[in-house]
């Protein structure tokens, strides 16, 4: 294929044809890419999640009865690739009963190996209608995924006015709202998601203790929000005891504009940052509690299982999903279910309270 016909393919909707049947691949192809279409074929599930991960599949059409998997598995493993995905069942054997197994798994639509041309495509198209208005959504969408929302809680004139403008100088930054201090919190009015909060620490934190307050405060207003702390003096190991409260960084009043951005980065993203003698610090302080501990965590209070208890400490070390699930050789998809079994035994709503708990009854 020239890369002039690849370029072509690109513009042309993917439907992804699996039947075992040959002859049946072969003409389905040739018919839709007639139809304008982009066909590619499997002949059977492997095939299938392979041409599903090399390529962004619109829709998918499935023979329900296959020689060594039904239809039913395959639109499964494919809906598990991509949940935006279409997929339609196509049977010679229609039954009620496999339609709501098939609509069970997310398959969007079911139709007979005996229906006319006509009525498939119109079927295809309607599916295609719905992926392309779907995919304009997101793409509206997506572009607030880069956005770093903040809120700010800083009273010195200077180097307030510098965090404000920078979201007037730089659109992936929003302010949402500017405080004086953290006592302003319980009068807050903002109502929408918040994933940063700049807490200069000689305006709101008069002495160390006070930030054991503070934080859990704050997390209880603002879930899942993520604490920086600028303007500060801690020791070292203070700040060490600050990341266990869900500090995620420490940035001096004058560090330059560029750095402090790419730092803000790192922070939404789940990333702590630190100087190398605070890091150190912190895996001694974990080594540490690691070899002395004189009793071994007390799951059972919580009623944890082994396989949880694995998962929460990927969770205090920070890590997501899919990196959860690549490190313990499980899908996504369950580690996303143990997350949420685990939050529900810890009665909390979201990771930063999982952590906080964790850490406050020594359960690891």
């Amino acid at each position: 294929m020239t890369t002039k016909d690849n370029e072509n393919n690109n513009e042309k909707p993917t439907i992804l044809i699996v039947d075992d049947d040959r002859q049946v691949l072969k003409s389905l192809k040739i018919w839709f890419k007639n139809e304008g279409l982009n066909p590619i074929v499997a002949s059977d599930a492997a095939e299938a999640v392979n041409a599903a991960t090399a390529n962004s599949i619109d829709v998918a059409l499935v023979d329900l009865r296959m020689s060594t998997e039904d239809g039913i598995s395959v639109s499964k493993k494919l809906r598990e690739l991509d949940a935006h995905m279409r997929i339609i069942i196509m049977t010679g054997f229609p039954s009620y009963e496999t339609a709501v197994k098939a609509m069970k798994v997310g398959v969007t639509d079911y139709i007979s190996k005996g229906s006319s041309n006509e009525k498939i495509m119109s079927i295809v198209r309607k599916a295609l209608d719905e992926r392309r208005k779907e995919r304009g959504v997101m793409e509206k969408v997506e572009p607030m995924k880069d956005r770093i929302s903040y809120i700010l809680f800083c009273n010195h004139s200077l180097i307030k006015e510098r965090l404000e403008n920078l979201s007037k100088t730089t659109p992936e930054f929003v302010l949402v709202k500017s405080f004086p201090g953290v006592e302003q919190l319980k009068s807050r009015n903002v109502s929408q998601a918040v994933d940063v909060a700049l807490v200069c620490a000689s305006c709101s934190i008069k002495n160390f203790n006070e930030a054991f307050d503070i934080f859990p405060e704050l997390y209880r207003n603002y879930p899942g929000i993520k604490p920086v702390l600028i303007n500060e003096s801690f020791t070292d190991q203070e700040k060490v005891e600050l990341l266990k409260l869900g500090v995620r960084g420490f940035f001096s009043a004058e560090l330059d504009t560029a750095t402090l951005q790419r730092a803000l980065r790192h922070v939404k993203k789940g990333e702590i940052w630190v100087s190398r003698s605070v890091t150190y610090l912190s895996l001694k302080d974990m080594a540490t509690y690691k070899t002395t501990a004189a009793t071994p965590p007390d799951k059972t209070r919580f009623g944890l299982t082994d396989r949880e208890m694995e998962i929460l400490r990927t969770l205090v070390m920070g890590l997501k999903n899919k990196a959860i699930a690549e490190k313990l050789f499980i899908s996504e998809k369950t580690v996303k279910t143990h997350v949420n079994r685990i939050f529900r035994k810890l009665g909390v709503a979201n990771r930063t309270q999982a952590i906080l708990t964790t850490m406050e009854n020594k359960i690891l």
